[in-house]
């Protein structure tokens, strides 16, 4: 039986989908809301800070205010089915990341958003959702 599920949640209607998801179908259980800081991606725009650790410093405390921005929305979607939600940051690669804040948290299934793709088109779930259900240990429901 399912007792925690972890959503990576950045704010898309994907994420959405996936914690409206969660909602409804595990919403007796505990949720908790996931948003990655992507180090992969953002360390590019950051590299020019490496001589300025205090614009790092205060570019990341952006990236955590941008996250109680998420997790509003995140809570507005969690109230309409009468569900409370827990809320966690982690700063890496998003697969990496959730992958390891699932064992952190004591999560046992994984929620996540994904591309919808036609029979007709490639079948790409999306590089994170992949990596996810290539690695994970726990099971992981996509959502499209």
């Amino acid at each position: 039986m399912v007792e925690h599920v972890l959503v990576p949640f950045d704010g898309s209607p994907l994420s959405e989908n996936a914690l409206e998801f969660a909602c409804e179908v595990f919403g007796s259980q505990t949720i908790t809301v996931l948003y990655v800081v992507d180090s992969h991606t953002d360390e590019t725009a950051a590299s020019g800070w490496g001589d300025h650790p205090s614009e790092w410093e205060d570019w990341l405390e952006d990236r955590r205010d941008h996250a109680e921005d998420l997790f509003s929305s995140a809570r507005t979607i969690a109230d309409d089915h009468d569900v409370s939600l827990q809320t966690g940051v982690a700063v890496g690669r998003v697969a990496e990341m959730i992958l390891e804040a699932a064992a952190e948290y004591g999560a046992d299934h994984i929620v996540v958003g994904t591309h919808g793709r036609s029979h007709l088109q490639e079948f790409v779930l999306g590089s994170v959702p992949e990596s996810l259900v290539r690695q994970s240990e726990i099971p992981v429901t996509t959502v499209r």
